[in-house]
């Protein structure tokens, strides 16, 4: 069946008449209470909810073919804006609560717990309704076989957009009348689902024009005058700003070092704590969406090491300074772990308890700048200093949530403010270093933003490749000690050696998943990455034992490559992930891996897997090179690799 035949079928599910609320089913205990014991925190946020939510596992199935019943299967994650507005609006009402208890089991899943899950549910629905996002809202058969899916969706229809209470109705109504017909539009969801996961046959030989087809799509898709690519709203994609800073051509560098510049100046970077935020919602860079994640903290940071090695200009390092900074303060468990990250949604100061707004913590009205700056003369600098206005500068948020509300973003240099109010240099470093201090210390007395403290295998990986660069590039040993703990935190904490499974997540003592393929990938490219700086066999040998695991569980021996989850899946697909995104894909970080250890060990086989995975990727992305810039980083040493 075609995509678009899947569509149309989906589509007449929405359209049946709305029926009568059933009856009330009375649970053994109200709510979301089997969330409260899981290890993940955006799990346990929903446990107070009156939805009888589950998590993902046999008991919510055979609850469901016990009494017949869809799935509703939810997934988001702790610092997604809208998983908590839709949890607000629909998850704790009653009315939809009820609806859902009575007719649906309902599954709550952390995508950054289970990123398989929310892999192949987010194909569906980007197939079926032609975008995908979260919160992922997915109407499933008792065997979990998607049937209908959407993202947020409102409590009541809006602006023609279905709202929970209606739709539930409907299908409610749908499985009652037409249970078959649901059965075999999910068979045929499935089946197409399948015939677009497989994979590609592999090149016999891998050639440069996958290098050249990339930097066409790059400098086609670039934007010159902000930086970044393509339109709003923007993502800092560090893995192809890394892949553009060690191209040759100077121009690929140029594109990367712009898109810096804008991004190191603009609102998503927090110029008082440190760090960056997620991604911007305008093309200027100003605007962000204010979560804090450590896959970014670690893959921005990485990217201006680059710049710095590329262009010895200090800010470079200062800023990878200051991301790591903050990092190993604000996001670091206390046992050397690194959390996964800071909310979005924070408490607004000064509001009623409980009530949380998007960027809360970060953002400014004038009434507040006025607070913390009584000296009108000295406010006036700060003001324009990051571009701050009475009426807020946020006007280019394209959801207009940030109605009055300012964005810290550098309007003005140093150099731009001394001349605008006629100081020396002198006077205008220490009019911003007051500045600052200033707005810092009024800012700390917010209240806290919230924190997903799991330690996720994979994120941390990234992290300590990081710090083991900047220990090196920096010349600071305290970012090299700092990897080190890391490592032997997740050694410790989230490898199993008697099992010999590394695990995904960890919390408070607890694990959680066994690992990915991307998870075994990442800790041994921090842990090669360690051994490098400091020649301790343990790190090698450590890094030489997850490969292998990761060879044993995760390869592909009809078409090569890794599969992101082992033979053991659950679901339809077993998905290869080469395409980078937000993170990096578990083939990219493979063929870092593969070529090192083999240089390191001189065990051919090694780089011939690297050779083969390459193989299979330009084979898979054929029309979209673009895709894998942390492949093609290594791609000239995998062309010398090509049998003869």
């Amino acid at each position: 069946m075609t995509a678009q035949r899947l569509r149309t079928s989906i589509l007449l599910l929405f359209t049946v008449c709305l029926p009568s609320q059933g009856e009330v089913q009375v649970a053994e205990k109200s709510g979301g209470w089997r969330l409260a014991s899981e290890s993940s925190p955006y799990l346990r946020l929903h446990a107070d909810n009156p939805v009888e939510w589950y998590p993902w596992g046999e008991e919510a199935f055979e609850k469901a073919r016990r009494e017949n019943k869809p799935l509703f299967i939810s997934i988001g994650y702790f610092t997604c804006h809208w998983c908590h507005v839709m949890a607000r609006e629909s998850f704790s009402n009653p009315e939809i609560a009820q609806q859902l208890n009575d007719s649906f089991v309902a599954i709550k899943i952390d995508r950054e717990q289970r990123p398989d899950l929310d892999a192949a549910y987010l194909q569906y629905v980007t197939l079926t309704r032609g975008r995908g996002g979260w919160p992922l809202s997915v109407w499933a058969l008792p065997n979990g076989d998607p049937f209908v899916g959407g993202t947020y969706f409102p409590p009541d229809e809006t602006r023609g957009q279905p709202g929970m209470k209606q739709l539930l109705a409907r299908l409610s109504m749908a499985w009652k009348d037409d249970e078959a017909a649901i059965r075999a539009t999910a068979a045929q969801a499935v089946e197409t689902l399948k015939k677009l996961g497989d994979s590609a046959q592999p090149l016999k030989a891998l050639t440069p024009a996958p290098l050249s087809e990339a930097r066409q799509q790059y400098a086609s898709d670039f934007d010159e005058i902000q930086g970044g690519f393509g339109m709003a709203p923007k993502f800092p994609q560090p893995a192809r700003l890394m892949f553009l800073l060690q191209d040759g051509p100077q121009a690929s560098a140029d594109m990367a070092l712009l898109t810096l510049d804008r991004m190191i100046a603009g609102g998503i970077h927090d110029l008082l704590g440190g760090g960056f935020h997620r991604y911007s919602t305008d093309f200027e860079w100003r605007v962000p969406h204010f979560e804090k994640m450590l896959y970014d903290q670690a893959l921005i940071a990485r990217a201006c090491l680059y710049a710095y090695r590329r262009s010895g200009k200090v800010h470079y390092a200062d800023t990878a300074r200051d991301i790591l900074d903050f990092t190993l303060a604000e996001m670091r468990d206390s046992l050397g772990g690194f959390h996964a990250a800071l909310s979005a949604d924070s408490p607004v100061p000064g509001a009623t308890q409980g009530h949380m707004e998007e960027g809360a913590y970060y953002t400014w009205s004038w009434r507040q700048l006025q607070e913390a700056i009584d000296d009108a003369t000295l406010r006036e600098w700060v003001a324009a200093r990051y571009g701050l206005r009475e009426r807020g500068n946020a006007v280019s948020d394209p959801l207009d949530e940030m109605q009055g509300k300012n964005v810290l973003y550098r309007a003005l240099d140093t150099p731009e403010l001394a001349r605008k109010f006629k100081v020396d240099l002198l006077t205008a470093n220490q009019r911003s270093t007051e500045g600052d201090r200033l707005l810092r210390a009024a800012r700390s007395k917010r209240p806290p933003v919230p924190v997903d403290d799991k330690v996720i295998a994979a994120w941390n990986g990234y992290m300590i490749t990081t710090l083991a660069m900047a220990a090196d590039l920096l010349d600071e040993p305290r970012y090299l000690e700092a990897g080190e703990e890391t490592a032997d935190f997740v050694l410790h904490n989230l490898f199993d050696e008697e099992r010999a499974v590394l695990y995904r997540d960890w919390r408070a003592g607890v694990t959680g998943v066994p690992g990915f393929s991307e998870d075994y990938a990442a800790v041994a490219e921090g842990l090669l990455a360690l051994y490098k700086q400091t020649g301790k066999r343990r790190w090698l040998d450590a890094a030489h034992t997850l490969v292998d695991l990761q060879l044993q569980r995760f390869w592909d021996p009809d078409h090569a490559g890794f599969f992101s989850v082992p033979v053991t899946t659950e679901l339809w697909v077993r998905g290869k992930q080469a395409m980078d995104g937000a993170t990096l894909a578990a083939n990219g970080i493979s063929l870092h891996v593969l070529l090192q250890l083999g240089d390191l060990t001189g065990q051919q086989a090694y780089r011939h897997h690297a050779w083969q995975t390459a193989a299979w990727e330009a084979a898979q992305l054929q029309d979209a090179a673009a895709a894998m810039p942390y492949s093609l980083m290594v791609w000239p040493a995998l062309i010398e690799l090509n049998p003869d």
